[in-house]
């Protein structure tokens, strides 16, 4: 693992740790020799700068690169030239450029949105306080996946170099919907009732726009970009319902899974 500063007991025992400077080739080089692959996991804010980690693992001899995406529609064409998204095509494009030349193999893993996130913040359903803000009418799908199973998925690409190389990969643990979920919170819990509103995704895309073109790049601006893209559903392909699931060992949960999932939330 590669950090900025190690500190005592961050990590587990087992964990080699690495301290290096994020903005030098030489420092990341030197740190990367003897590696053959990259799983890079910088924040948002970091994105661009992943040309440096590029240019260090063609340096040290790394043969594959996977890079910090991990999302629901980033690889959308629609996108392209979006806040945030612009990020993810420019890495993309770089790191495609250094394949055509020979110099290292990529794979782009799309896994939907986070479970942990969709479960654990009141951004899909506020199971807290049982409420809930419905993007257009509650039925826009999007895939999902747990954080396991996305390290799951991105070993098994390095696992399956070939069939992986210079690709877009895709898995879904399960595809969701609001009104799915509320319906099987009504189910499990019908003593619950449940404080609905809607918002139109186009609506927030377009006020997270106007923010960012008024110099405003707050988080909660480009939440409401996320959310307009992420959360449209079929809009921007947020469904996976062709994935590479088999091929990276991700089984699909089951409706007693989730049915369990919503259960320990509304506990």
């Amino acid at each position: 693992m590669l950090t900025r500063s190690s500190k005592p007991g961050a990590y587990d025992s087992s964990v080699k740790v690495v301290e290096v400077d994020y903005t030098s080739v030489e420092s990341l080089a030197a740190a990367l020799k003897g590696i053959d692959a990259l799983v890079s996991t910088v924040g948002h804010a970091a994105i661009e700068s992943q040309t440096i980690l590029i240019d260090a693992s063609i340096a040290a001899g790394v043969k594959r690169f996977i890079p910090s995406e991990f999302g629901s529609c980033t690889t959308n064409p629609k996108l392209v030239t979006f806040p945030m998204y612009a990020s993810f095509y420019k890495i993309k494009r770089y790191l495609e450029e250094k394949a055509k030349a020979g110099k290292l193999t990529w794979t782009v893993l799309a896994c939907g949105a986070f479970q942990e996130f969709l479960f654990g913040q009141p951004f899909f359903l506020d199971y807290a306080n049982h409420k809930a803000t419905l993007f257009d009418e509650g039925d826009n799908r999007t895939s999902s996946t747990s954080l396991p199973k996305i390290g799951k998925a991105a070993a098994e690409i390095l696992k399956n170099a070939e069939a992986t190389e210079n690709k877009i990969v895709k898995i879904s643990e399960v595809i969701l919907t609001q009104n799915q979920l509320l319906g099987i919170a009504g189910e499990l819990r019908p003593d619950i009732k449940w404080e609905t509103s809607k918002v139109p995704t186009s609506v927030l895309l377009k006020q997270g726009l106007d923010g960012v073109a008024a110099g405003d790049f707050s988080m909660p601006t480009m939440m409401k970009i996320l959310a307009g893209t992420a959360m449209a559903g079929d809009t921007y392909g947020s469904a996976f319902d062709e994935t590479d699931n088999d091929l990276l060992g991700v089984k699909k949960m089951t409706e007693d899974d989730l049915k369990k999932l919503v259960a320990e939330k509304l506990a």
